[in-house]
């Protein structure tokens, strides 16, 4: 009997442990069992440090917005976004993802539903994925959104793609405030699983929230909601030091700044 009470007790603490730190975590057994093959694959192969403070806020509602280059850059941004925190706990940053992804693998439809992730169709006319990205706002949570749209895989180190409208409408509609992080040196590889397999060293930089004043207001033109979208893009390039895309103008609001300018 002696010889069995050990053990039991052993396990006994590991789970009574291992409940406790999921309690201080806040966000969950199946999402904090995330973080912690996250952790570990920071530890042996991609590892991931902090250029300066994180900006992520520790209460209400906040967009999440980086340059996207690997299918890693979720994982990369969720490592040390609470080291700034004043009190124990984590937040889970609900990233919008192609719906492909989503529903592919069981194991990948299991870890997005673990992580809070809202699956969006590429046609642009998915408005159940807006109403689930506002709804999640509306209850204080992190939304992550990758502005580009898609991996960078032509000039990542040179320029952003355009950003994509979208991310603006859900800042101005929810009045969220919209961090900007630029994630440097992230694994990159034209396979999903194989970046997962590089050993390397990515980094961080933190902005602080987009100053979007001046466009909140009821209605935008299309000219405005495009100068605003640009507004995010750049602060997250300046965070890398690298360019950005502008959106593109219709001829006729083109030419009313050109004559602008000529006045």
């Amino acid at each position: 009997m002696e010889i069995l009470l050990w053990p039991a007790i052993l396990l006994a603490v590991v789970v009574g442990f291992i409940v406790w730190r999921v309690r201080l975590s806040r966000i969950g057994w199946r999402a904090w069992a995330c973080y912690q093959v996250a952790a570990f694959h920071r530890l042996v192969m991609t590892s991931c440090s902090q250029r300066n403070a994180c900006t992520i806020p520790e209460d209400g509602p906040a967009i999440i917005v980086g340059n996207h280059t690997s299918p890693m850059d979720p994982m990369l941004l969720w490592g040390n976004h609470f080291s700034a925190f004043r009190r124990p706990g984590m937040r889970v940053i609900g990233w919008m993802m192609a719906r492909e992804y989503f529903e592919a693998a069981p194991i990948i439809r299991w870890i997005s539903r673990a992580m809070q992730c809202i699956p969006v169709d590429r046609n642009g006319k998915d408005m159940q994925s807006v109403r689930q990205s506002l709804e999640r706002l509306k209850e204080g949570k992190l939304l992550g959104v990758f502005p580009e749209g898609g991996l960078n895989e032509v000039d990542p180190d040179v320029r952003l793609r355009v950003g994509n409208t979208g991310v603006t409408w859900l800042a101005l509609k929810s009045g969220a405030p919209v961090i900007p992080v630029f994630i440097h040196d992230a694994p990159r590889s034209l396979s999903m699983v194989r970046c997962f397999l590089i050993r390397g060293r990515a980094s961080l930089s933190y902005g602080e929230p987009i100053d979007l004043s001046r466009w909140q207001k009821r209605r935008l033109s299309d000219e405005e909601l495009a100068d605003a979208t640009d507004a995010i893009m750049k602060a997250i390039a300046d965070l890398g030091g690298i360019g950005y895309t502008p959106v593109a103008r219709s001829e006729k609001s083109e030419a009313e700044a050109d004559g602008a300018e000529s006045a």
